[in-house]
C-alpha cells in the first residue's frame, strides 16, 4: 500500500526475489522521490540564481522549470531501476501491478482498491507492506477553509503550489521543514520571518546543539528574522478579498491596487507580522487511518501510525505476522531517528527480510543485523548531516568524563586554502563525539555532526564507522584522499586521541601520563569554536 520511495523500494525488492507484486496507488506510478524532492529542487534554484542573503529575486517561472524537470527525471529513473532489476533477477522477476486508487483493507488476507479510474478490485495477498506515508500536520487554530486564505496559506505538501516568491514570508514551525524553508525562500529573494515554539531550531531530531547554535547564527547573517518560543497566534488574519497575484506584480484592478496582504499575531507578544504568504510547517502525521488495519487484526493506529514490533516492523495483533508498516507511517521501530527517507529504506530492507528470509539471505547472504543509526541530511544552505549520539546524548550516558568531542573546521583543511568564488565558511565544521573509558569501547566513535558545503556527501562513512564501533585510533590509521574536505575526519580523530591521551586513557600506558599538564594544553587548543586565522 503506497508507491513512494519506501513502497518502490520494497515492490522493488520483493520483486527480486521472485514474488508477484501488486501497488495500490493514488497517482497511479511509482516515484522513488520523497516528499520532499520539491525543497530539493527549489534549494537548488536559490544555488544557481539566487543569493543566499535574498538581494537576487529569483522569478517563479524558474522554479517551474526546475520543479517539472526534477520529477520528470525521477520518474524516468525509478523506471530505469526497474528494468535494471529485471535483467538483474532473470526469468524469475515479475513487474509490480500499478492499481491506481486507494488500497485498504477489508480482511486478514484481502485489501479492496478504490478510487482509481476503473472498478473497485479486490486483491488476495500473503504478505503486506504498510507504506503510505505522511502528511503535513494542519493545526486546526489556522483559517485552512476560509476562501480568503486560499493562495495565502500554505503547509508543507501545499507549498508547491504557491506559483511566487512571496515578498514577506512567515514560517511557523521549528523542525527540519519549516527551516529548510526559512532558507530557501529568503535565497530566493523573499524577506522571510520564522515563529516558533521552541527556543532554537531543530529541537528533537537528533541535531547536537553545536550545529543547531551554527544554523541560528546563520540565519542572522543571512537576514532571516527568528521570534523563538513565539509559534503561537492570537490572531490570524488572510488578505480581506483574498490573494491577489496582480497585486505583486504591479497591476492594478479598477484603478486602484488590491492589498493582498494578511497579517499574524504572536500570542507571546502581540507583535503583528504582515505578510502575503503564511507557510505553517509544524510537523507530519502518518495516513494509516485511511487503510483500515483493524480489518485485518492489527492493533488500532496511533496518531496516525501502525503500532509494530521494531525488530521486525511486523504489525502487532492477533495473526499479523505477514501485515509489516514501513516509513513514516509506523510506530515502534529501533532504526533512528524517526520519519526520515532513509530511516524508511532501512525499514524496508528489514521488512523484507523479516517477510522472507530464505529467499533474501540466498539473493545476498547473510543478513543479521542492519544498521540502528541512520545517516541524516537537511538540505538547508549550507547542508547538515549527522549520525550517531549529539554531546548531549553521549553525556547522559556516560558522563561529562566519560564522553568526549572535537571540531575541526573546514578552512583549516589544504582543500579549504584553495581559491573559490565562493569560500568555505568560518562556521564550517566537522564534529566528533567519541567515548572516553578504562574498558575495550574507549575511544569509539559515538556520532559525526557535519555543518557546511557538501556534509551530506561526507556522512555515509561516519555512519559505517559509528555502526562498526570503529575507534578513532582506526581512524588515525588511515589515508584519506589529498586535497579533499574529508580530510576533517582524521584531523578530528588525531585531536581527539590526544584528549583521550590527556585524560590518562590512551590506548597503551606509556602514551598517557594522567595529569600531564603539556597533553592537557594541547587538547584544549584543538577545541575550537571558530578556526584559525588562514588569510
Amino acid at each position: 500500500l503506497g508507491g513512494g520511495p519506501v513502497g518502490s523500494e520494497v515492490a522493488l525488492a520483493c520483486a527480486m526475489l521472485g514474488k508477484r507484486v501488486a501497488v495500490a496507488e493514488p497517482r497511479g506510478l511509482l516515484l522513488s522521490a520523497p516528499t520532499g524532492w520539491v525543497s530539493k529542487a527549489l534549494r537548488q534554484l536559490g544555488r544557481d540564481h539566487g543569493s543566499p542573503n535574498g538581494t537576487q529575486r529569483v522569478e517563479w517561472e524558474r522554479a517551474e522549470e526546475y520543479l517539472a524537470r526534477t520529477a520528470g527525471r525521477a520518474l524516468k529513473l525509478t523506471a530505469n531501476r526497474f528494468s535494471d532489476a529485471a535483467l538483474l533477477a532473470g526469468e524469475g522477476f515479475h513487474a509490480p501491478k500499478i492499481l491506481k486508487g486507494s488500497g485498504r483493507f477489508v480482511g486478514p488476507h484481502s485489501a479492496l482498491v478504490e478510487g482509481g479510474e476503473e472498478a473497485p478490485v479486490e486483491v488476495a495477498f500473503g504478505n503486506a507492506f504498510i507504506a503510505v506515508g505522511s502528511s503535513s500536520f494542519r493545526l486546526p487554530c489556522l483559517p485552512w477553509g476560509d476562501p480568503e486564505a486560499n493562495g495565502w496559506l500554505f503547509d508543507g505538501d501545499t507549498i508547491m503550489n504557491i506559483g511566487r516568491v512571496p515578498q514577506k514570508l512567515v514560517v511557523q514551525g521549528g523542525g527540519t521543514i519549516a527551516t529548510e524553508y526559512a532558507f530557501i525562500m529568503r535565497a530566493l529573494g523573499a524577506e522571510v520571518t520564522l515563529v516558533m515554539r521552541e527556543s532554537i531550531v531543530m529541537e528533537g531530531c537528533g541535531m547536537d546543539q553545536a550545529v543547531q547554535e551554527a544554523v541560528m547564527a546563520r540565519m542572522s547573517r543571512v537576514g532571516i528574522e527568528v521570534r523563538a518560543g513565539s509559534g503561537d497566534f492570537s490572531d490570524v488574519r488572510p488578505p480581506a478579498e483574498g490573494f491577489n497575484f496582480g497585486t505583486l506584480r504591479g497591476e492594478t484592478s479598477g484603478g486602484s491596487p488590491s492589498v493582498g496582504i494578511g497579517s499574524v499575531v504572536l500570542a507571546s507578544s502581540g507583535e503583528v507580522l504582515e505578510c502575503d504568504a503564511l507557510l505553517s510547517a509544524t510537523g507530519r502525521g502518518g495516513l494509516v487511518d485511511a487503510v483500515d488495519i483493524t480489518a485485518a487484526g492489527c492493533v488500532p493506529p496511533v496518531k496516525g501510525c501502525a503500532p509494530v514490533d521494531g525488530k521486525t516492523m511486523r504489525c502487532l495483533g492477533k495473526d499479523t505476522d505477514h501485515i509489516y508498516a514501513i516509513g513514516d507511517c509506523e510506530e515502534g521501530s529501533l532504526v533512528t531517528p524517526q520519519g526520515l527517507l532513509s530511516t524508511g529504506l532501512a525499514e524496508a530492507f528489514i521488512a523484507t527480510h523479516a517477510a522472507y528470509p530464505d529467499e533474501m539471505e540466498s539473493q545476498v547472504g547473510q543478513m543479521a543485523t542492519y544498521d540502528a543509526e541512520c545517516p541524516v541530511a537537511v538540505w538547508i544552505e549550507p547542508t547538515v548531516s549527522y549520525v550517531g549520539a549529539t554531546t548531549q546524548d553521549a553525556q547522559a550516558a556516560f558522563g561529562v568524563e566519560g564522553c568526549g568531542s572535537i571540531k575541526v573546521f573546514f578552512t583549516e583543511t589544504i582543500k579549504g586554502c584553495v581559491e573559490r568564488a565562493e569560500p568555505y565558511g568560518r562556521d564550517e565544521f566537522y564534529k566528533l563525539v567519541y567515548r572516553v573509558s578504562d574498558g575495550p569501547d574507549n575511544g569509539r566513535i559515538l556520532g559525526v555532526h557535519v555543518y557546511g558545503s557538501g556534509a551530506s556527501e561526507m556522512i555515509h562513512n561516519a555512519a559505517t564507522l559509528v555502526n562498526s564501533e570503529a575507534t578513532v585510533w582506526e581512524v588515525c590509521r588511515t589515508v584519506p584522499p589529498a586535497v579533499t574536505v574529508q580530510d576533517v575526519l582524521k584531523m578530528c580523530c588525531i585531536r581527539a586521541s590526544i584528549d583521550i591521551s590527556a585524560r590518562g586513557k590512551g590506548p597503551r600506558a606509556a602514551q598517557a601520563v594522567k595529569g600531564d599538564l603539556r597533553a592537557e594544553a594541547r587538547a584544549k587548543l584543538f577545541n575550537r569554536n571558530l578556526p584559525r586565522e588562514t588569510q
